[in-house]
């Protein structure tokens, strides 16, 4: 009897070239400002707009594309006041979740985030910023995540698409990967010891730093 593994569903185009002009923004192939033309990303991808139509859709609802009065696309272009607003989304949902992480975390959920560290360090060895960055972004998943709470979670969901924007950017700076290694690494060594007071702090602490280099980043933008 033959034994067959469940199909693969393909994702749909809209997701497909979502995630792709997603990248391309995270990349800097797009950049801050730039104007998206639904029938040129359509020729780019050889398909129909409207797929291209739903994906642009979708990213102007993470805040990574901005439509105008006149309906003209262009890729959002980071300032002070956003940023401030987000950071202080993050830092009093964050602060929470490993509060929550601190007590409810298993063995093998800590064990994950003690993994999650190591690759980190890994790829700040071999200077893969890509890996860096999505290394960062599992971290801060993870603990939301091991906090148990859904509604949490959602929360921090919708913020997404700008904190990896911004994760991005924030690697920049002198010594920074290593900064960033090593505030997940306080973080994680109060988890370790189940105080969730102590985490909570550990957390503000490393998040205060990313949103300080993030607006020296910016204002340098903006020059």
């Amino acid at each position: 009897m033959f034994d067959y593994s469940p199909l693969q569903k393909p994702l749909p185009y809209y997701q497909q070239i979502q995630q792709s002009l997603k990248e391309s923004i995270f990349n800097g192939v797009y950049k801050p400002g730039d104007r998206l033309f639904e029938a040129q990303i359509a020729k780019l991808y050889n398909i129909s707009r409207s797929p291209v139509r739903e994906a642009i859709r979708g990213l102007v609802m993470e805040g990574l594309l901005v439509m105008d009065e006149k309906s003209q696309i262009s890729v959002y272009k980071p300032n002070l006041h956003d940023v401030r607003d987000i950071y202080e989304c993050r830092i009093s949902l964050e602060s929470k979740a490993v509060e929550l992480t601190a007590e409810r975390a298993t063995e093998e959920q800590l064990q994950e985030l003690e993994k999650t560290l190591a690759e980190t360090a890994k790829a700040i060895k071999e200077a893969k910023s890509d890996s860096i960055v999505a290394c960062n972004a599992r971290f801060h998943e993870q603990l939301i995540q091991f906090s148990g709470n859904a509604r949490l979670m959602k929360l921090v969901e919708d913020l997404n698409g700008l904190i990896y924007y911004y994760r991005v950017l924030n690697i920049q700076g002198e010594d920074r990967v290593n900064t960033i290694l090593k505030g997940h690494m306080d973080i994680y060594q109060a988890l370790k010891d189940r105080d969730p007071k102590k985490a909570a702090d550990r957390l503000r602490d490393h998040t205060q730093e990313d949103l300080i280099n993030l607006i020296h980043i910016i204002e340098h933008l903006e020059e």
